[in-house]
């Protein structure tokens, strides 16, 4: 217990502010009287002159290079880019042929066929090629799946039944 009271103290004293150095003391005073003139407007009074814009000479190289900048910007300005590229190549472009208009054939190639009517589906040449029955004539009625009857299904004349009156009173 004694170690804790003594371990309180020495942490109790170590926490107690230090008196300032006279090095210290002299820094605050003085920032203490830069701030004073400075929140008292001051700072004007304080602050150097503005520099005057100098500027270095051109050398020989330099003024040299300026002035042909400037020339060929002057003749750039005045339309001069023209004179500086090469003419733009010419597009001879080919007359194209007339156009003519191509003969109808004198017969169409398929027999019975004019521009008046068209064949039947039993006398165009994919009806009767590998065998297929569009060619024997049979509409949908010659499928096999044709006129069943859905009296013959399972799911056929299921009673339909309404909910009871009852429940739906008992429910409100």
């Amino acid at each position: 217990m004694m170690h804790l009271i003594f371990a309180a103290l020495f942490a109790s004293a170590a926490a107690l502010p230090l008196e300032d150095t006279a090095d210290v003391a002299a820094a605050k005073a003085e920032f203490k009287a830069a701030f004073d003139v400075a929140a008292a407007g001051g700072l004007i009074d304080s602050q150097a002159a503005q520099i005057p814009a100098e500027y270095l000479a051109d050398s020989e190289d330099v003024a040299a290079a300026r002035a042909a900048f400037q020339a060929a910007f002057d003749d750039a300005a005045a339309g001069g880019l023209a004179a500086k590229q090469a003419p733009a190549p010419v597009h001879a472009l080919p007359v194209p042929a007339p156009l003519t208009v191509a003969a109808a054939p004198a017969a169409l190639p398929y027999a019975g066929v004019t521009a008046l009517n068209a064949l039947p589906y039993a006398g165009l040449p994919y009806a009767t090629a590998a065998g297929l029955p569009y060619a024997a004539g049979l509409g949908y009625t010659g499928l096999p799946a044709v006129g069943l009857p859905y009296a013959g299904l399972p799911l056929a004349g299921l009673p339909v039944v309404a909910a009871p009156a009852a429940a739906a009173a008992a429910e409100e």
